[in-house]
């Protein structure tokens, strides 16, 4: 009785210590014990998984009367199994109670729609004409090649942390194990704007196509069209979209996957019959100049930073890691078939978009459709006008689903209130996506994009660098005699590299520029190679103990960035180079967000979270005894389903 009253005792709190990082282990442990499949019986009715092996968790035994035990034992790495707290079902705390994790469900053609569908929309059917006709010309394909690359540098480091690191969340579960607890914060207010906000500019956008095509296409009278523009900035068609996309995630997980695979293989197949249309009215005498001589190679260059906003969008697959089936090999596997195919189909739109039609007569606006029309095929300018805003709604759909994802992985770490944590019997967090549905439609009906463009594309690259950064951080390490010299030269490499971008985007005016410019560069790359000679690799992922890395990774494959730390610190630069090419006045939006996230983070989620009122062990307990129950009931459920 004593035991169990000091079990129940509150824990004391622990220091403040906003760089708390949390340990590999516990999100290893998390995912591998989701709810198992209810339909897991062998042939003899009985369940398949031994009800006494379950990960490494002893579960309850039952005798020959169907009574269950109370002996219960839990292992833990690197903790002694011989406390008290580990000999009988822990105790929830008064503050929050341990959510249950949602099954895994997603399947790799699953992933691959949510990576593709949040992918494709204003790349091909608003940047393709914009680049043609303002920066590259004919060359606008050699732009999505640059690009693309570039692209690949991030998406390398994603699909390898991915894979490793199987949690909801994405940047913001890579950071808070590498980087500590306020920076992972930070990473997820980041997210919200790659999530929330770009979804609301989606639909806003959504929302002034429909109005252009019911005028122009279907020739709607302008007293009807003064509902859909009553003025004051409100956009009811972008209120509508919005209404709509959260009303189908709220109906369900299964529901609300189906739309999404289906609007995104149809938004595929629309732009391979508009790339199929191009080649068919290909004319190679639009390619001549090649290079036109007002654009020149520099134009190529400043159309790869336009077009690589187009590849925004591939990372919302890491963000649903927790829900999907074989995630060690799915996930890295969809990122890297979603670059492929995205990069494959913006360059042959491209060159299907520029050979239909000379550069300087393409629309920047519209490009496909007018191309189509100027060739006198009306009937495909018409359907693919139609197609783009028949499937545009699914990004905002896919923006729907994200964002709760991340809210969930944000309470479940006591980081957000616990409604957010809340999931259903199929593993919908309703109420977060009601939540982040309300806040979309008002974004998307009140509050034009012009002057957050900027802001929300410096807020996505910053989530990027995170990921580039977390991932030097488990692949190196500092040596015995340095041990912080690993973090302060990534700092010093961060800084550096900035300034450098900075620098070569606005002050090349003058000698003084380049040498500055040239010097900052220089020492970039010798902190990189520092890196990469001082800090050696780590013994394993992370620096996880042996019987971590033996219990959760094994003998299993996992995608391996090569060239660290060079590729991620590539990354990193490309990164701070597009950020460069950004407005001031969205650069300093940001530094005020940014300040906001600290704020909030210091007044709500320090003072709450698990890994400072709790301890990742308490939470552990939780979510093991949460898993033993849940293994009663699917045995139940099992059974009850072979009898009848």
């Amino acid at each position: 009785a004593m035991d169990q009253q000091a079990s129940q005792a509150p824990r004391q709190r622990q220091r403040l210590n906003p760089f708390l990082r949390k340990p590999l282990w516990v999100i290893l442990e998390e995912e591998c014990h989701q709810q198992p499949s209810i339909d897991s019986t062998n042939n003899n009715g009985t369940d398949a998984t031994s009800p006494g092996d379950v990960d490494g968790i002893e579960l309850p035994q039952r005798n020959n009367d169907g009574e269950q035990e109370e002996k219960f034992s839990f292992e833990y790495p690197d903790h002694d199994n011989n406390s008290p707290l580990a000999e009988q079902p822990p105790s929830q705390p008064q503050h929050r109670q341990h959510h249950s994790l949602p099954p895994r469900h997603l399947t790799l053609f699953d992933l691959v729609s949510i990576g593709v569908g949040g992918t494709i929309g204003s790349g091909i059917f608003v940047i393709n004409g914009l680049i043609a006709n303002s920066h590259a010309g004919p060359a606008t394909f050699l732009s999505w090649i640059i690009s693309g690359i570039t692209a690949l540098l991030s998406g390398c480091c994603y699909a390898e942390l991915s894979g490793r690191i199987p949690s909801a969340g994405s940047s913001y579960a890579y950071a808070f194990v590498a980087l500590g607890e306020l920076p992972a914060f930070v990473t997820a207010g980041m997210l919200t704007l790659e999530f929330l906000l770009s979804g609301s500019a989606v639909a806003r956008s959504w929302g002034d196509k429909v109005v252009e095509w019911l005028r122009v296409e279907l020739n709607v009278s302008e007293r009807f069209l003064q509902l859909l523009e009553p003025g004051y900035g409100i956009n009811p068609a972008a209120c509508i979209v919005s209404i709509a996309t959260t009303v189908l995630v709220m109906a369900g997980v299964k529901e609300s996957k189906m739309v999404m695979d289906f609007f995104t293989w149809i938004k595929v197949c629309l732009v391979v019959f508009m790339i199929v249309g191009g080649f068919i009215l290909f004319n190679s005498s639009n390619f001549e100049p090649f290079v036109p001589p007002e654009f020149g190679a520099s134009g190529v260059l400043r159309g790869a930073v336009s077009s690589f906003f187009g590849y925004l969008g591939f990372d919302a697959v890491c963000c649903v890691a927790g829900e999907a089936i074989n995630a060690e090999r799915n996930l890295p596997l969809s990122i890297m078939i979603t670059l492929s195919n995205v990069t494959t189909l913006y360059v042959a739109a491209a060159i299907a978009l520029v050979g239909m039609q000379n550069y300087q007569d393409i629309s920047p606006e519209s490009g496909f459709p007018e191309a189509f029309k100027a060739n006198g095929v009306e009937w495909a300018s018409q359907l693919t006008a139609f197609g783009e805003v028949f499937t545009l709604p699914v990004v905002v759909l896919i923006s729907v689903v994200i964002q709760p994802r991340l809210q969930f992985a944000l309470a479940n770490d006591g980081l957000l209130p616990p409604m957010f944590g809340e999931i259903d019997s199929t593993g919908n967090p309703r109420k977060g996506a009601l939540f982040a549905g309300v806040l979309m439609t008002i974004f998307a009906t009140f509050v034009p994009f012009s002057y957050l463009d900027d802001f929300v594309s410096a807020g996505i690259l910053i989530a990027f660098t995170v990921t580039n950064c977390s991932l030097v951080i488990m692949r190196r390490e500092s040596p015995e005699s340095k041990p912080n010299l690993l973090p302060k030269l990534l700092a010093w490499f961060n800084a550096f590299s900035f300034l450098t971008c900075l620098v070569a985007s606005h002050g090349l005016q003058s000698p003084i520029g380049w040498i500055l410019a040239f010097l900052l560069g220089f020492v970039s790359i010798l902190i990189a190679t520092k890196i990469s000679r001082q800090c050696p690799p780590t013994k394993s992922f992370g620096n996880a103990t042996r019987k971590t890395t033996t219990k959760f990774y094994g003998d299993k494959k996992y995608f391996s960035t090569p060239l660290v730390p060079y590729i991620p610190c590539l990354g990193i630069f490309v990164n701070y180079f597009l950020i460069s090419q950004l407005s001031f006045l969205g650069i300093g939006i940001l530094l005020i967000y940014t300040l906001g996230v600290v704020l909030f983070y210091f007044w709500y989620g320090a003072n709450n979270s698990v890994g400072r009122r709790e301890g990742w062990e308490q939470q552990q307990k939780e979510i093991q005894y949460s898993m033993v129950e849940a293994h009663d009931d699917t045995s139940r459920l099992s059974s009850e389903a072979v009898m009848t």
